[in-house]
């Protein structure tokens, strides 16, 4: 293939890489498909292989189907690491990490980020993909809020949002600054920074709104109907989230709906309006249960793949020590057979030197 062609080839990768990305947030199912097709014309490239199975791995993780979106991350992280690209196996792992912990499984997402960060003392990221440490930090932000309250993820969280704003000449990365924002809203909404909390939020749907990513915009302005709630403004909290619970019906994500229902219950209690209250809660109740029964099988596919890497990892102990005692045992049967050689060499030299004195003795009677 011509230099010319090759240059052609990869600005067309490049391009459909950045589409991909976009797409992940505001429509995830052709996400996926234009993902794929990364994917197939990436045959030579496994960097590019990787952006396109992380994407349709975030693509699936908006539609919360979390056994796909474990399918391909770690079909990603296969190929980063057979083809020893530090960089793109950094970038997996800190995604894998960030799915566990929405899985509110910390221990695991944090043993990934920790692989992650050590990757990259040893081998420093370049500047242009700084970002990636962005989304460390994020990740690790929203497990300390978790774990032990906003007070503590806010550094993390501020920090991130600073990463992401020095990078964001990729138009992609206005997708990681707008959650990390809306992150760092939320948890300023908890400290009762409402002032600063109604920045992050304006300020997420700035960069959200850059992407056209929905689920974003919507996320911001929700929180912004949770500061109306908190300042008594009621009916304008309840115009603003029937609107938001509008231009999300093609997004289908579960968690977000959750709690738009819930925020709408509360504040037609707060109004008075009983009949639109039960209205609201039995949504709310009903898109509850859908997400429990959903997490609940994602937790058990992934508790059972848990289990049977753990086996795997006791049974490859097991298989390398039965390999070691087989292979000292072949080793001492060697040397035993070799001992036993050189004794039997002993004993003919030994019978081979009686018989010649014998002999010897016999002609000297003979004489």
């Amino acid at each position: 293939m011509s230099t010319s062609l090759l240059a052609q080839k990869k600005s067309t990768l490049e391009n459909l890489k950045k589409e991909v990305s976009v797409l992940a947030y505001n429509d995830p199912e052709l996400a996926i498909t234009k993902g794929l097709e990364l994917y197939d014309l990436s045959k030579n490239s496994s960097t590019h292989q990787v952006s396109a199975l992380l994407s349709v791995a975030n693509a699936y993780a908006v539609l919360k189907d979390h056994d796909a979106v474990f399918k391909y991350a770690l079909k990603a992280d296969s190929i980063a690491e057979l083809n020893r690209n530090y960089t793109d196996h950094v970038r997996v792992l800190g995604f894998i990490g960030g799915q566990y912990r929405r899985l509110n499984l910390s221990d695991r997402a944090l043993n990934y980020l920790n692989k992650a960060y050590n990757l990259t003392i040893k081998h420093p990221l370049p500047d242009s993909l700084e970002f990636i440490q962005g989304n460390i930090l994020v990740v690790k932000g929203l497990i300390q809020k978790d774990e032990l309250g906003c007070e503590y993820a806010l550094p993390y969280l501020s920090d991130a949002v600073k990463v992401f704003k020095k990078n964001t000449d990729k138009v992609a990365i206005n997708a990681n600054l707008a959650i990390a924002l809306n992150n760092l809203g939320d948890c300023n909404i908890e400290l009762q920074n409402y002032k600063d909390a109604k920045i992050n939020y304006n300020e997420a749907i700035i960069s959200a709104e850059i992407i056209n990513a929905i689920k974003n915009v919507a996320s911001s302005k929700l929180g912004l109907a949770k500061l109306l709630s908190i300042e008594g403004k009621n009916k304008e909290a309840i115009a603003l989230l029937e609107y938001i619970l509008d231009s999300i019906t093609d997004i289908h994500d579960g968690a977000l709906n959750s709690q738009i229902l819930k925020a709408l219950s509360e504040n037609y209690k707060q109004i008075g309006n009983e009949n639109q209250y039960r209205y609201y809660s039995q949504l709310y109740l009903e898109e509850e249960q859908k997400l429990f029964k959903e997490e609940k099988k994602s937790l058990n596919k992934v508790t059972k793949e848990i289990s049977s890497e753990n086996h795997e990892k006791r049974q490859y102990q097991k298989d390398k020590y039965s390999y070691v005692f087989l292979f000292c045992g072949i080793i001492l049967i060697l040397l035993m057979l070799i001992i036993y050689r050189k004794i039997l060499k002993k004993r003919n030299k030994i019978a081979q030197s009686k018989e010649k004195i014998e002999k010897s003795d016999k002609l000297k009677k003979e004489q």
